[in-house]
């Protein structure tokens, strides 16, 4: 993005973000919302394709609904007699579907021997207002780029604050440890508390000053919601750096906060919570009283019981970058990974991929935007995340707001995670086939990652090195391989620094082990 771009995007944000704060919605509000969007659930997909996909002369789908001989009297028609869910499942079928690395713009669209040249740009919103950016972790280039419109986020705040309503969290002081910006959720998150009022009483991050190198305009941007929000009189607190290694300093905050307030609620990704829950119990500090809410990794049976031996309480959530939340903790679940799928803001279905190398056939989650102000447009984009779709009654107050619809072990099959922050595997696959080699000999059969959990239940990422490699300091091979992440932009920059301090990526001198079918992946995952 030029300049020019920047200056003009942050100016809309100066001049939103007072009004963004100033506005409130109740729940009352809230709730009427969401019963009108999902009342108005066909409709508002039809408005999507009617303006973001037939009204938009660049939009990527249009090559794919012309080659299927669609056009939007059709699919009119199939909404009609088929509903949301089976006109898409009639579309991915035509061929009318975007796979995870073409969304990404890392691949080009290949359907029926026709190639179509796409970027990640080109599924952007064109309608949005655009306030502010940030990165994912990403794996090529910059990272991919997410375009913000305060309106959206003012949208999905209203699902937020009944998932609070029925999860018992209303009103609870809040103590996070978020990385500030550019990473989404950290300004995500300061932004929805403002909107909602919360009660924000410390925010910790855990990327220090030192360790991240980011523009200024995302610094500025931090300073500037912080000024605003204190002139719009809501108590807004500067980030406070905190290491990974005094996950403490955050636990006994947490403490305190119940001492005084008889109730505390910690935002931090589900590691994170993991490594406070774990520092209090070394500490003899009992946690009674906190409720963790994680996201950005998948809460496994070793990690929600290594939380809740503490004496708290968690709540799990799902949600995307490109979409916000998607999915709220079920008060009733199965397990808990048991999330109720946001009817209103998304369409879901599945589709079947084969995971590379084993042969396994997954469900994929394919999403398709509902909301006009969501900052990408998806149509049949399938995510890189599989797991358990089930309808069914569990009598929870989501089941009867009109989310039926349950999501339960999701996992991805390209992403690596640590520490709550994921790195989308193709970058490492250069370092795994082309840096390690050309750095410290051997081939790429000498290379191979793993995803697992240690005896603590963090996530590790253990990179098994060929023991016929004379290698003096395996320590230089993680700092090579984190120091390979800063190519990849700021995004990434925040993944290698909080790998960097958490220890995440180890080096294990063992032959890299090849599939029954007589391959060998880059990559291998941990089961659970």
């Amino acid at each position: 993005m030029s300049l020019a771009s920047d200056v003009r995007m942050y100016a809309r944000f100066a001049v939103g973000l007072r009004r963004f704060m100033r506005e409130r919605t109740t729940l009352e509000e809230a709730y009427a919302i969401v019963r009108r969007r999902l009342a108005e659930r066909e409709q508002m997909f039809l408005r999507i394709v009617e303006r973001g996909v037939y009204g938009h002369p660049g939009s990527p789908y249009l090559p794919l609904l012309k080659m299927a001989g669609c056009e939007l009297g059709d699919v009119r028609d199939m909404v009609r007699t088929r509903g949301v869910e089976g006109t898409l499942e009639a579309l991915r079928d035509a061929g009318v579907y975007v796979t995870f690395d073409e969304f990404k713009g890392r691949l080009p669209i290949v359907r029926n021997g026709r190639t179509f040249e796409v970027s990640a740009r080109e599924f952007d919103n064109p309608y949005t207002r655009r306030h502010f950016e940030t990165r994912t972790s990403g794996s090529t280039g910059a990272g991919t780029r997410i375009l913000y419109d305060l309106d959206h986020m003012a949208a999905i705040i209203v699902n937020s604050s009944i998932a609070k309503h029925i999860q018992g969290l209303e009103g609870k002081p809040i103590v996070a440890w978020r990385p500030v910006f550019p990473a989404g959720a950290g300004m995500a998150g300061l932004l929805r508390n403002a909107r909602s009022g919360d009660d924000l009483r410390r925010w910790f991050t855990p990327v220090l000053p030192g360790e991240l190198h980011v523009s200024m305009k995302y610094r500025l941007a931090t300073e500037y919601v912080l000024a605003t929000a204190r002139l719009a009189g809501m108590r807004m607190h500067r980030p406070e750096p905190v290491r990974l290694d005094q996950a403490i300093v955050v636990a006994r905050a947490a403490a305190e906060t119940v001492k005084t307030d008889s109730a505390c609620l910690v935002r931090a990704y589900t590691s994170l919570a993991l490594r406070i829950a774990r520092a209090a119990q070394d500490a003899g500090l009992d946690l009674t009283g906190v409720t963790f809410t994680g996201g950005g990794e998948p809460p496994t049976p070793a990690k929600v019981r290594g939380i809740t031996e503490s004496g708290a309480r968690f709540t799990s959530s799902y949600g995307m970058t490109e979409t916000g939340g998607v999915a709220k903790a079920c008060v009733l679940p199965l397990d808990q990974t048991d999330v109720h799928f946001c009817e209103d803001m998304l369409a879901m279905i599945q589709t079947p991929k084969t995971l590379d190398g084993s042969g396994t056939v997954v469900q994929a989650l394919v999403y398709t935007t509902l909301l006009p102000t969501a900052p990408k447009l998806m149509l049949n984009v399938e995510s890189d995340d599989f797991g358990i779709v089930e309808t069914r009654s569990c009598g929870c107050p989501f089941d009867e707001l009109g989310y039926p619809r349950h999501i339960r072990q999701i996992r991805s099959f390209k992403k690596l995670t640590g520490e709550g922050m994921t790195l989308v595997g193709t970058d490492m696959v250069r370092v795994l086939e082309e840096v390690l080699p050309a750095r410290f000999g051997g081939s790429p059969l000498d290379y191979q990652l793993r995803e697992e959990e240690d005896e603590r239940g963090y996530t590790r990422l253990t990179l098994l090195v060929n023991p016929r490699l004379q290698i003096a300091d395996e320590k230089e091979i993680v700092e090579t391989l984190l120091g390979s992440l800063t190519q990849a932009g700021a995004g990434a920059e925040i993944t290698r620094a909080m790998w960097a301090q958490a220890g995440t990526v180890r080096v294990r001198r063992e032959e890299p082990v090849w599939t029954s079918t007589g391959k060998l992946m880059p990559f291998r995952r941990s089961a659970a």
